[in-house]
């Protein structure tokens, strides 16, 4: 059946008024069109509710005037692009900005593995320009190990101080054709620009894209890395979902984006291991410059329209698949506690905020999370509002049962963790629920 044109101007409206007597946290906006082709034909496939923003960690005199979104998932019809369409500002999302790279030893390596690869491939040595968009604390940009490279981060958020405090260069705004500029006239064009787990936060996408050309050498690539839609249809991975993740990408609209803004996608991969869980790496280059698109990029195409990437029926049990994994989680925390047993969380990334507003967990269920990132100790969770305490904390409670938020670091700490060697064990919620070990 053909759906109706402009579907999202039909939509429910909701009131996400602040109460009076409390300060508004938040500037909000409700899109009608696809970010990408301005298409208004966007169907709704998984609402996980209204969630506050998963990064806005809260001390517990800001509890009151928390506010909720809807964290609903649309497709273009026309593009395929799969995004939110409720945005909450990037400024006041990155304002007080808690989420540090380097807090994950895991994440560290696969940085400076990343790095090292992106060298190794291109050349890169003395005085070429490396440019970070996204940088946070710096964390890709010390994976580089020539020396002489010129590294230099974009970063709108405070996190930029830890960047600049590890010696480097920071533009210290969003990135756009303004940015680039200032870092050519500085610099001079960059061989390689990376976006890893950045991309995808962008409303005004073509703005931000409207820099890359100007800031690349003729032999530049553009290196974005980002959970991939596939992946998170076929594992269920739900929780990569928050207000934070504007769009869910796969490569079919990507290709025609950016040849709206003289860009070419040359090359494409899956990668096992990302920041929030499996991801794909997409190369970007000039279009007529001496990159040309590998056999890579047209088999990928391929596959998705093969998978069915641009039909609405392919996500129609993603929701159902959600709601299985929240029904097994939630039985296996509550027949837990049934046995007298203490619970905690394990690590307190943005997407495990997802996972314990979509699970509705309370403190009746887990006690308190573990977080060694100091920006987040102290705090409380958004939305289930539970406290944040140290590894070391964690360690002196040792609960008997941890629900690891940080899955898709599940076999880094099972070898690592000091919290599994004292016997303690992990509820793995994702891609499966299970007990480890």
């Amino acid at each position: 059946m053909e759906p109706a044109k402009g579907v999202v101007d039909a939509l429910p409206t909701r009131s996400y008024k602040t109460p009076a007597n409390l300060k508004s946290r938040m500037a909000f906006k409700k899109n009608t069109h696809c970010r990408y082709c301005r298409s208004p034909r966007l169907q709704q496939f998984i609402s996980l509710g209204d969630q506050p923003p998963s990064n806005d960690f809260l001390r517990p005199d800001q509890i009151a005037s928390e506010r909720r979104y809807p964290l609903d998932v649309y497709l273009c019809e026309d593009c395929a692009l799969a995004q939110l369409i409720d945005v909450v500002s990037g400024d006041s999302i990155f304002d007080d900005y808690a989420y540090l790279s380097s807090s994950s030893k895991a994440l560290c390596q696969h940085y400076v593995t990343m790095a090292a690869s992106l060298t190794t491939r291109y050349g890169l040595k003395a005085g070429d320009v490396v440019v970070d968009i996204g940088c946070n604390d710096g964390v890709l940009l010390k994976g580089y190990a020539p020396a002489g490279l010129v590294r230099v981060g974009v970063e709108p958020s405070k996190v930029a101080d830890y960047a600049e405090q590890a010696g480097f260069e920071v533009v210290r705004e969003f990135f756009g054709a303004q940015a680039a500029r200032k870092i050519v006239a500085a610099h001079g064009p960059a061989a390689v620009v990376t976006a890893t787990n950045v991309f995808a936060h962008v409303d005004d996408i073509h703005s931000f894209v409207a820099g890359i050309a100007p800031l690349l050498r003729e032999d530049g690539v553009f290196v974005i890395e980002s959970p991939y839609l596939v992946d998170m249809i076929e594992q269920c991975l739900f929780d990569t979902i928050y207000h934070e993740h504007l769009c869910y990408y796969s490569l079919t609209p990507m290709v025609p984006f950016f040849r709206q803004h003289g860009l070419e996608v040359v090359d494409v991969g899956r990668v096992n291991f990302g920041a929030s869980g499996p991801a794909f790496r997409t190369v970007v280059a000039k279009r007529g410059g001496p990159h040309q698109p590998s056999p890579a990029v047209n088999q990928m195409l391929a596959d998705e329209e093969a998978w069915g990437i641009r039909r609405l029926d392919r996500y129609a049990g993603f929701a159902q698949a959600a709601a299985g994994v929240k029904n097994q989680v939630l039985g296996m925390l509550r027949e837990l506690k049934a046995r007298g047993a203490t619970i905690g969380g394990f690590g307190a990334p943005a997407k495990g905020n997802t996972m314990l507003n979509y699970l509705g967990v309370t403190r009746d269920l887990v006690e308190c999370v573990a977080e060694n990132n100091p920006l987040k100790q102290g705090k409380v969770t958004p939305g289930a509002h539970l406290p944040i305490v140290s590894d070391e904390e964690f360690l002196r409670r040792m609960p008997d049962y941890a629900l690891l938020l940080t899955w898709n670091y599940a076999d880094f700490f099972l070898k690592h963790s000091e919290y599994i060697r004292r016997g303690g064990k992990f509820i793995v919620p994702l891609p499966k629920p299970r007990m480890a070990p």
